[in-house]
């Protein structure tokens, strides 16, 4: 991570595990009459890592391509997982170890993403939703749900709320 990249932005308290990339280069094919191409795109995407987040050891996150790769603020990403281009991690959401988000997914607050699980791209996965360990994630999961599969599948309401105040934890 270049710390002068004016297109990574970092909020207070960030931790950031040994071996993480922030700001990799997206890779992306492109089909062309029926054949696909390797493609570099060009750096127009910012990062936005908002405050209190916590990044594991060997992480990847990709630069945004569109838009920016935003990961909001008591987000948790454990040791060895890939946050793509255009993600958006929701507030206080927390990836299990080895979690792969592709491009442009969207996950909602106070979410949890189990180790091994993959999501597709353009996916979305509402707040307070959970995902089962090694699930793969290929169409949108709706908010308070609990989620598992291959391919992953709502099982039931997820009935756990946040805490409305610290005294409630």
């Amino acid at each position: 991570m270049d710390s002068h990249d004016p297109k990574i932005k970092m909020g207070k308290n960030v931790r950031i595990g040994k071996g993480t990339v922030i700001g990799a280069l997206p890779l992306m094919l492109e089909f062309v009459q029926g054949k696909s191409y390797r493609k570099r795109t060009p750096l127009c995407g910012e990062i936005l890592i908002e405050d209190d987040v916590d990044i594991g050891a060997n992480c990847v996150i990709v630069r945004g391509v569109d838009g920016p790769t935003t990961i909001k603020s008591h987000a948790w990403i454990n040791h060895v997982s890939h946050v793509g281009h255009d993600a958006i991690i929701g507030e206080r959401t927390v990836l299990g170890n080895g979690v792969i988000v592709l491009g442009k997914v969207t996950i909602g607050s106070d979410s949890y993403i189990a180790a091994g699980s993959i999501i597709r791209p353009r996916v979305k996965i509402g707040s307070r939703t959970m995902i089962g360990m090694g699930s793969v994630v290929t169409k949108d999961i709706p908010d308070g749900v609990i989620a598992y599969g291959n391919p992953c599948r709502v099982v039931r309401p997820n009935e756990w709320h946040p805490p409305e105040s610290e005294e409630e934890e």
